[in-house]
């Protein structure tokens, strides 16, 4: 088998990922670049895509997902079931005025996604591709492991292991046994001496806030689900005030409410409230959680002298307030005075080091990440490939 990435080395996002055997060629994912990603490197996707069997999306960020459109129309595009319908209500908002360029083509081409199921193989062809859920800011989220002409891949994706579900990463990946190939995500790696919490930590000090304030506002991804019910469940556990969101952030709920019965009650969010004027009331006397988001709708509430005393929760990376990577829209919409809570939906290095003793790599490619030598700070017994961009690495070939 053969692999090249043709972009997603020494950078974040923006990851293209193209595997080969001798009848079979995929792709995984064909992200955008963040916002003021400083690569170089171009990828043309309808190119990359020719002759090309099937594109496996790991989850729905754009930074995996958002060239989509430049897949040709004749191959399949494979995501999960969830992520897929998430990713359309997404989409759906999108095509709204004054949002975004999402036209009826891009829903009509998310709508005909293909979907895949929990550990089990689709076969194209010589080459077996597997769905492996694991956690992240996304939901249903994948690794896969790639099969072909005897040789074994796995692709992580961007995982975690200090989500609420999914977080045991030696459990899920035990039964994988030893890999040839590891291609693996490193966001982390260029901040080590950053503390990362989990999101259960940041559920019990979500708690104590929302108990100390009666007005709470929270800004976190609308997609972030794991991080909503972290905060949902925080407002139970302090008193279980109003929580309330717009339309379009109730109907990705009420979706994940209605698929997730085998987390049993963790992603119900049933006794989350639309807005509706006859809950002023209540929220005026009783105090209320809400989930905000840089718009007209939101700023009106957040300048409401009724609720001059609320806290404002910023729960997102702190890139999109301050310095290159800042966001002018959520920049502006966020006070001065907010509090800062939240944490990664990468893996840490404990993380990404329990992978890697799990599978046993031979050889280790790096993606996802600011420098690919980073890696090399964790002092694995595995051989590292620092893969360049568009480079074609033929498995088995000498390092």
């Amino acid at each position: 088998m053969k692999i090249k990435i043709h972009r997603g080395i020494n950078q974040i996002g923006g990851c293209v990922t193209e595997i080969k055997s001798k009848k079979v060629k995929i792709l995984i994912d064909v992200g955008t670049n963040l916002p003021n990603c400083k690569t170089n490197v171009k990828v043309n996707v309808a190119k990359v895509s020719k002759k090309c069997d099937a594109v496996f999306i790991t989850h729905y960020h754009l930074d995996h997902l958002g060239e989509y459109m430049q897949v040709r129309k004749e191959v399949p595009i494979y995501i999960g079931e969830q992520a897929k319908e998430i990713f359309t209500i997404y989409q759906k908002r999108m095509k709204e005025p004054a949002i975004a360029e999402v036209t009826q083509d891009h829903i009509d081409r998310a709508e005909a996604f293909k979907t895949f199921t929990q550990d089990i193989p689709i076969v194209i062809g010589d080459m077996k591709v597997t769905p492996i859920l694991v956690n992240h800011s996304a939901f249903d989220s994948y690794m896969f492991l790639i099969e072909a002409e005897g040789k074994r891949i796995l692709h992580t994706g961007d995982f975690r292991t200090h989500g609420p579900i999914n977080n045991n990463i030696s459990e899920i990946l035990n039964n994988i046994g030893q890999v040839d190939v590891l291609i693996c995500e490193h966001t982390t790696l260029s901040r080590l001496d950053e503390t990362f919490m989990s999101e259960l930590m940041l559920q019990n000090e979500a708690t104590d806030l929302i108990k100390n304030n009666k007005y709470v506002f929270i800004m976190c991804a609308s997609t972030n689900i794991d991080r909503i019910a972290s905060f949902y469940h925080a407002n139970k556990e302090a008193g279980n005030k109003l929580f309330i969101c717009d339309d379009y952030q109730k109907d990705i709920l009420d979706y994940v409410t209605k698929t997730s019965k085998k987390y049993k009650d963790y992603y119900n969010f049933s006794d989350v409230k639309s807005f509706d004027s006859k809950l002023y009331e209540e929220m005026t006397e009783n105090g209320f959680c809400m989930l905000v988001r840089s718009n007209y709708f939101s700023q009106k509430f957040i300048n409401s002298p009724k609720f001059k005393n609320s806290l404002f929760i910023y729960s997102q990376w702190l890139g999109y307030l301050q310095g290159e990577t800042a966001d002018e829209n959520i920049s502006k919409f966020v006070p001065k005075n907010y509090y800062y809570l939240h944490t990664s939906g990468h893996a840490t290095s404990e993380g990404i080091t329990e992978v890697c003793n799990v599978v046993k790599p031979k050889v280790i490619i790096p993606i996802h990440g600011e420098n690919s030598k980073d890696f090399n700070k964790l002092n694995l017994p595995y051989k590292i490939k620092h893969l360049k961009n568009k480079i074609t690495y033929r498995i088995g070939e000498r390092i």
